[in-house]
């Protein structure tokens, strides 16, 4: 700040000390009185009260020269304040003070690492319109796109206990983060315009994917008291801040919080910020970035998709055939892959196949070495290969092979009954000196039919 003899600042006074009633107007957040024990060696009762942040400070103002100079350092069309010279004095002050210690944390030249941004980036009670006249007023928005750091509203609150109120500012800004209005740039008809988010207007710098980031900044209690404070904020405002599924951040809004007196000591850069959904603290790019999330959020699906994978893996494995060693995903037809413990259905095809096969040849021997077809004089069990061949031995009172029985039967032509065996004939197979393959069943006819 400029020395008073420059003509450019002037002294106001000091900020007022205890606040009385809790402040009501949304624009200071002093938060309630809050009293600590005196002991004595009476053991008294007595509390003391406890002064506010930025109670008995010395308020410094601008001159009408200060508001010149600030003119031209600001950036063409920022607005300019007016000479109040009673600003400050009320209950307010502390939360003023508070937003300017949040500043001068961030952006000082001798904050520890090295400032974001600088005073012209910043806006105070910055207000943002809702519907219906009303508006939600940011206490400072940071604009640094060069400090990666394109936008950034910050709200500081002075505790209060009043965990319900600091949530409703963000049911605010949510409500204004979703509102939209027809893109000027659109050469269409009006009616036919596309829409655009409002705050994309305003903060044409925010990146995509979610909404511009809320930094809050706690003071004004103690080491238990303000991650009483976080814990309470990140419960009632988690519709605001909690992905849609696992990385869909689509509508939501970045929540960054941190203590006064921690940004104050450390600056921006130290690990001091806790982003909703987090579990750990981090400095401001890695919060912006939500890095821990992210890194934690895909380190889990990479770790549940590998189980997955292993698991199917397994189960796999374990459908393995125990004829041809292929498991269910090496089959072209999926229901013919087996469990495990019975062959698959190829194998079973296979050994079907195998059997009759077996089974066919040893029909084929055996009809080979009995009587031939009474007809064509080939095998009784049919032609090799051919649809009519017996895959087993032939009866052995059969006297046709398959493919002369049906083409008799196709004729209609009657079966053959052999004649009947003579006395001449039965004393030479008696004396085995009778050559005649169908002896046998020239004994059966005479039996089955003794008068034809």
């Amino acid at each position: 700040m400029a020395r008073a003899e420059s003509r450019l600042t002037e002294q106001r006074g000091k900020t007022a000390g205890l606040k009385k009633k809790p402040d009501t107007d949304g624009g200071g957040d002093g938060g309630d009185v809050q009293v600590a024990p005196v002991t004595s060696k009476a053991k008294s009762t007595k509390r003391l009260p406890v002064r506010p942040p930025g109670a008995g400070a010395v308020i410094w103002g601008l001159t009408e020269l200060g508001l010149d100079a600030a003119a031209t350092t600001l950036p063409r069309g920022r607005k300019m304040g007016s000479r109040a010279r009673s600003l400050g004095r009320g209950t307010g002050a502390p939360h003023a003070m508070a937003v300017n210690d949040a500043i001068v944390a961030i952006t000082c030249a001798n904050t520890p690492g090295g400032p974001v941004g600088t005073i012209a980036d910043w806006t105070t009670e910055d207000s943002h319109p809702l519907p219906a006249g009303r508006q939600q007023i940011a206490d400072a928005v940071l604009t640094a796109p060069a400090d990666r750091v394109p936008v950034l509203l910050v709200e500081v609150d002075l505790h209060n206990g009043d965990n319900a109120k600091i949530a409703r500012k963000f049911d605010g800004y949510a409500e204004y983060f979703a509102l939209t209005c027809k893109d000027p740039t659109h050469t269409g008809h009006p009616s036919t315009a596309r829409q655009l988010k409002v705050w994309r207007r305003k903060y044409p710098t925010a990146p995509s994917g979610t909404w511009p980031p809320v930094a809050l900044v706690l003071a004004g209690a103690g080491p238990r008291g303000l991650p009483g404070t976080i814990n309470g904020v990140w419960a009632l405002t988690r519709e605001h801040w909690q992905p849609h599924g696992s990385l869909d951040f689509t509508g939501r809004i970045p929540i960054l919080a941190c203590t006064l007196d921690q940004l104050t000591a450390q600056g921006p850069h130290a690990p001091i910020r806790w982003r909703f959904g987090s579990h750990q603290w981090q400095n401001l790019t890695d919060a912006l970035a939500n890095t821990d999330y992210l890194t934690r959020t895909r380190a889990r699906l990479a770790a549940e998709k590998q189980a997955a994978e292993d698991e199917k893996e397994q189960r796999l494995e374990a459908t393995r055939c125990p004829g041809c060693n292929r498991r269910e995903d090496e089959y072209d037809w999926t229901p013919g892959a087996g469990d495990g413990t019975e062959p698959c259905h190829d194998c079973r095809k296979e050994a079907d196949d195998t059997r009759g096969h077996n089974a066919l040849l040893a029909a084929r021997q055996a009809n080979a070495a009995m009587h031939p077809c009474h007809t064509c004089q080939g095998s009784i069990g049919g032609k090799p290969d051919s649809v009519a061949e017996l895959h087993k031995p032939a009866d052995p009172y059969r006297l046709e092979c398959p493919g002369c029985d049906d083409n008799r039967h196709a004729n209609g032509r009657p079966p053959i009954i052999l004649a009947l065996p003579a006395n001449r004939d039965r004393r030479r197979a008696a004396a085995g000196k009778l050559d005649d393959p169908y002896w046998h069943i020239r004994l059966h006819h005479a039996e089955k039919y003794p008068n034809r």
